[in-house]
């Protein structure tokens, strides 16, 4: 006759691994009392799922060892590395990969064990997976990347790791978010001094040829930089050649907001940059640093390497309203927007090192007196 106990042996095995009974999965395995290795329960999970999902990890290292599928998925097209990376059990997800789990499919959100791993801060698995071949740019159903995710969570080394890879830093989301705009949506949103490494991934991100000017249909990078009150990376943006667009203003003027909160380097560099100053904008700005108030001690207290010191700006501020630009001023300005494009909206410093012009007028381009101030 047929054996008929086929089903209640694997679920028997099935029930075993799911209360942690780590000798009678042994004597099971041992005895051979089971006949589908491939088995699932209702919910579409295997024996390995469930040991990984509850971290029995000697009891999923008896299943690895025991032949047992790795590369099942669930209801939801999980995988158990999936389950791990979700779970936060690295020692299962390491030994799933050593068996030759599959490091690239997708679960019905479009997420893959890299994506997860990243999500959880699992940095070894995420190494790990980058090793076994993992897609660096797959895209979840919302076109969210592993770097959005590195940089959602702020983890700088795993950041690292994806660029290094050739991670696509100007992938744009559903919602037209760039990894740029991503870190800085969630830094904003932290919790106070959860969030640390901000400004060393934006810098990455820079370095590495992310858009300097791309807009996601309300911010641009310069906006969001100014609108956490970032002096440094607004000022790098400027400085590497980042397009200065005022039909995207959040809420005041754009001068008015970076002097209310930036540094003054900051400020200088925005209108020597091609801003086109006003002198109602240096008067608004002037309202914004009654005697006292935090504005104004921040600008008596500050130190600028550039010429322009603390309050002075303000005098310095009026000075360029009255006055036109030099044609120099013309000139570089003009240059440096040509060089934007001509390096399609990423860093301009390199190409302006190969422009056939003598290196005084070089450094002039480049403004290098800015060069340590950001």
């Amino acid at each position: 006759m047929p054996n008929k106990i086929n089903v209640d042996e694997d679920y028997f095995l099935l029930d075993a691994v799911k209360s942690g009974k780590e000798d009678q999965v042994r004597n099971i395995l041992g005895n051979g009392c089971y006949r589908n290795r491939d088995y699932k329960d209702g919910t579409g999970k295997t024996a390995v799922h469930w040991a990984t999902e509850y971290g029995y990890i000697k009891i999923a290292y008896l299943l690895i060892d025991s032949d047992w599928n790795v590369n099942l998925t669930d209801e939801k097209c999980q995988t158990p590395l999936h389950i791990a990376c979700n779970h936060r059990r690295s020692e299962i997800a390491m030994a799933l990969l050593i068996a030759g789990c599959d490091v690239n499919v997708s679960d019905d959100s479009g997420n893959t064990p890299l994506q997860r791993a990243i999500h959880n801060n699992l940095d070894t698995v995420v190494y790990m997976l980058c090793e076994k071949g993992a897609f660096i740019n797959t895209r979840n159903k919302n076109n969210w990347t592993p770097l959005h995710e590195a940089v959602r969570v702020g983890n700088e080394q795993i950041v690292d790791k994806l660029i290094n890879s050739e991670a696509d830093v100007n992938a744009v989301t559903a919602y037209k978010a760039t990894p740029f705009s991503t870190a800085i949506f969630y830094y904003r949103i932290a919790q106070r001094n959860t969030y640390p490494s901000v400004d060393s991934v934006l810098q990455k991100l820079i370095h590495n040829g992310c858009r300097l000017s791309q807009c996601d249909g309300q911010w641009s990078p310069l906006l969001s930089a100014i609108s956490i009150c970032n002096s440094h990376i607004a000022g790098m943006l400027l400085w590497h050649g980042c397009l200065i667009d005022t039909s995207m203003q959040y809420s005041r003027n754009l001068l008015v907001d970076a002097f209310a909160r930036c540094e003054p380097a900051a400020v200088k560099l925005l209108v020597l940059c091609g801003y086109n100053l006003t002198f109602p904008e240096v008067e608004q700005c002037h309202r914004r640093i009654p005697t006292f108030s935090r504005s104004f001690r921040r600008l008596v207290a500050s130190d600028m390497k550039n010429g322009t010191h603390g309050v002075q700006i303000m005098v310095w501020l009026r000075e360029r309203a009255e006055n036109a630009l030099t044609l120099s001023e013309i000139c570089r300005i003009s240059i440096r927007k040509s060089l934007n494009h001509g390096a399609g909206d990423t860093s301009i410093l390199k190409n302006i090192d190969h422009l056939p012009l003598p290196k005084c007028m070089k450094k002039f381009i480049r403004m290098e007196e800015f060069e340590h101030a950001f």
